[in-house]
């Protein structure tokens, strides 16, 4: 069986995160802090392009498992990597000449077209190129050099710009050129789940990352006290067992939008309108946390928003059980730590820096001590 390299694309920031979920599936080594087969190769100064990473040595039926990564946004298969051949047009030549070359090529085209339930008479391609770093040619010129090459080495192929049988994506950062083909399509990053988006709705890889965070347990009752579209609570569903899920949100349309999203699907599920600072849940009853917090651009307001977050962690650490954990994503990274500071039993015990749409934003993974038994004895409520 051929083993081949493979490419990952993910949120930059969430490298280290997929890479512990690909541990899971057996698919990389290494504790989650360490990407000893998943080499972070992202131009993360430039942020200008996804963050990508190699996964090799596997099996070509290792496909089917990638594409079943809920944290990855998409997976190609590597058909040539070249460096050192310059920023100018000179070096443009020198690349065409090495990729028409390259020996990996060939295998990464032949497992690219099986994953095809039926082919076209004539295969044909299309180049999506992108640069990070100085360079004196353009991206139209890294995509018609990759082209020829492309028709050098397989003639009877034709060029298209859209409806292609095959998708090449070149990548050059600085001096290194890194070309995959395409394995996956649009439903990886984006899921067939969602009828319904809303405003700042959370991309559904980040929140497979979250949920990855929290190490989903099989007792775990869930709780996204500001549930939007409900991106967070399927993403929980389909990561595992579970004994309940609870969600709401204050708005009608993000309660309405998470209903038509979820339907009748991942029971037992509880969804409530609701104001997250007042929850309608017995305290000490929540082992789980999930949140996309406000970050006061698209949803609230800067001022809003501090003197929001003391509030949802007051109530917050209320519902969650000694022991519980909670992972919440926001941009105001400070703003939450004076607010987790503020709670006796909570603390922040890990941070992943992200880039969302083009913004800087930190998931949290908090903890509520098992000795702070007194802070779940406030203000009792009625359970769901």
């Amino acid at each position: 069986m051929s083993r081949l390299t493979f490419i990952g694309h993910t949120v930059p920031g969430l490298e280290r995160i997929t890479a512990y979920e690909l541990g899971l599936r057996g698919l990389t080594s290494g504790p989650i802090d360490a990407l000893s087969v998943a080499e972070s190769v992202a131009a993360m100064k430039d942020r200008k392009i996804d963050a990508f990473f190699w996964i090799g040595g596997l099996p070509t039926a290792a496909v089917t498992d990638l594409l079943t990564a809920r944290t990855l946004e998409d997976l190609f298969v590597r058909g040539a990597e070249m460096e050192g051949f310059g920023w100018n047009y000179a070096g443009l030549r020198t690349l065409r000449e090495q990729l028409t070359a390259a020996p990996e090529l060939e295998p990464a085209v032949a497992l690219a077209l099986h994953e095809h339930s039926r082919l076209p008479r004539r295969i044909s391609f299309r180049v999506i190129a992108r640069l990070a770093g100085e360079h004196t040619f353009r991206r139209v010129d890294l995509q018609e050099a990759v082209g020829r090459a492309m028709l050098d080495r397989f003639p009877a192929w034709r060029s298209v710009e859209e409806r292609a049988t095959l998708e090449v994506w070149s990548t050059v950062v600085e001096e290194q050129c890194v070309v995959g083909i395409r394995l996956s399509d649009n439903t990886l990053r984006q899921r067939t789940y969602k009828q319904t988006n809303l405003p700042a709705s959370l991309k559904p890889t980040v929140a497979a990352a979250m949920v990855a965070v929290s190490q989903p347990r099989d007792d775990d009752v869930v709780l996204d006290p500001m549930c939007g579209a409900g991106t967070l609570l399927i993403e929980r569903a389909q990561a595992g067992r579970y004994r309940q899920l609870l969600g709401g949100d204050i708005a009608p349309d993000a309660f309405q939008a998470a209903r038509e999203n979820i339907g009748p699907r991942y029971q037992p599920i509880e969804l409530r309108q609701w104001d997250a600072r007042a929850l309608p849940i017995e305290a000490g009853t929540v082992t789980v946390i999930l949140s996309n917090l406000p970050f006061g651009r698209q949803i609230g307001t800067p001022r809003g928003v501090r003197s929001l977050y003391p509030e949802l962690l007051s109530e917050w650490s209320r519902v969650l059980a000694p022991g519980g954990r909670m992972v919440l994503l926001t941009s105001e990274r400070d703003l939450l730590a004076r607010a987790v500071a503020a709670q006796p039993g909570l603390r922040i015990v890990d941070r992943s820096a992200v880039l969302l749409r083009g913004r800087p934003a930190t998931i949290h993974l908090i903890h509520q001590r098992t000795s702070a038994a007194a802070g779940t004895q406030r203000r009792g409520a009625k359970p769901v």
